[in-house]
C-alpha cells in the first residue's frame, strides 16, 4: 500500500466518541498488517477497528454473504434464489428478495482479495472509504455540510433492510457518493447488535474525502444562522433578504 498523503487532524475537532475508520480494498494480502483473529461479520468489522490495532481480512474470514458482494468467488444460487427472504419473512415473496441482487453494489469477480481496516489515529494509508460514526447530530450535520459546502450538491442515503455492508462499504466506493445510514434500520446489523440504535454512520469515499477534509478546515462549523434561533432567526433572515434586495436594486 502507498503511504498516506491526507491529514486527518481536522477530525479531532469534532470530538467524536467513536474513532473514524478507514477501509482499503486490495487485490493482494498485505504484509505489514496483521490478520483479524476474531469471528466477525463484515458489518461488525469497522466497529472492531475503532478500538483495535489495524487488521486485514480475506475470504476465509467471512461468514455471511460477504463473498457474494465482494466478488470473492462464484455467485451462490442459494441466496440468489430469494427463498431465504421468503422463508424468513423478510420479503413478501422470493421475487422481492431476488430483486435486491440486481440492485446491490458488488465488486467484480476476483478483483479484491483482502480488506484492511484501521482507525484514523493509526492509519498508514489513504482509505478507499472512511466510516464515521456519531450519536451527535451537530457532528453529523457538520460532516454532511462539509460534503456539499463547496459543490452545492444534494446528499442522500441509499440502502436496504438487508445487506447493509454493501451499502456501507461498496456503494460509496463504486459511486463516489457519500452515503449514510441510521443504526437500527438494517435488520442484519440490528440482529447482531453491531451498534446501539439511532447512531449516524457516514461513509465517505476516496473521491470526496480530500474535499471534505479541506471544507472542514475552511468552513465555519457553527455559522450564525445555526446559533440564532426562533423568532430572532426570522428577524435576522428578513434583514438579510432586505439587505440583498437593496444591493441588487441599486
Amino acid at each position: 500500500m502507498k503511504p498516506k498523503t491526507l491529514d486527518y487532524a481536522i477530525l479531532d475537532g469534532l470530538e467524536l466518541t467513536r474513532k473514524p475508520v478507514g477501509v482499503k480494498f486490495l487485490p493482494y494480502r498485505p504484509d505489514e498488517i496483521g490478520r483479524l483473529q476474531k469471528n466477525l461479520n463484515l458489518c461488525q468489522m469497522f466497529v472492531e477497528a475503532q478500538t483495535s490495532l489495524p487488521f486485514f481480512v480475506q475470504k476465509e474470514d467471512f461468514h455471511c454473504v460477504e463473498p457474494l458482494v465482494l466478488g470473492m468467488g462464484p455467485l451462490d444460487p442459494v441466496p440468489l434464489s430469494g427463498l431465504v427472504g421468503e422463508i424468513d419473512d423478510l420479503f413478501e415473496e422470493l421475487r422481492a428478495n431476488q430483486k435486491i441482487y440486481y440492485l446491490v453494489p458488488r465488486l467484480l469477480q476476483d478483483s479484491v482479495k483482502a480488506l484492511v481496516f484501521s482507525s484514523v489515529d493509526q492509519i498508514t494509508f489513504d482509505p478507499d472509504v472512511l466510516i464515521v460514526t456519531t450519536d451527535d447530530m451537530d457532528q453529523a450535520r457538520t460532516i454532511m455540510r462539509a460534503s456539499v459546502y463547496s459543490t452545492g450538491e444534494a446528499w442522500g442515503s441509499k440502502g436496504m433492510p438487508v445487506l447493509a455492508c454493501s451499502w456501507l462499504y461498496l456503494y460509496p466506493y463504486l459511486t463516489g457518493e457519500v452515503n449514510y445510514m441510521v443504526t437500527g434500520m438494517s435488520m442484519g446489523m440490528q440482529t447482531l447488535k453491531v451498534l446501539p440504535q439511532g447512531l449516524m454512520v457516514i461513509s465517505i469515499p476516496w473521491q470526496k474525502l480530500p474535499m471534505i477534509l479541506t471544507n472542514l478546515q475552511k468552513m465555519n462549523w457553527h455559522p450564525e444562522s445555526e446559533t440564532v434561533t426562533g423568532e430572532d432567526h426570522k428577524k435576522r433572515f428578513a434583514e438579510i433578504l432586505q439587505e440583498i434586495e437593496d444591493k441588487i436594486n441599486r
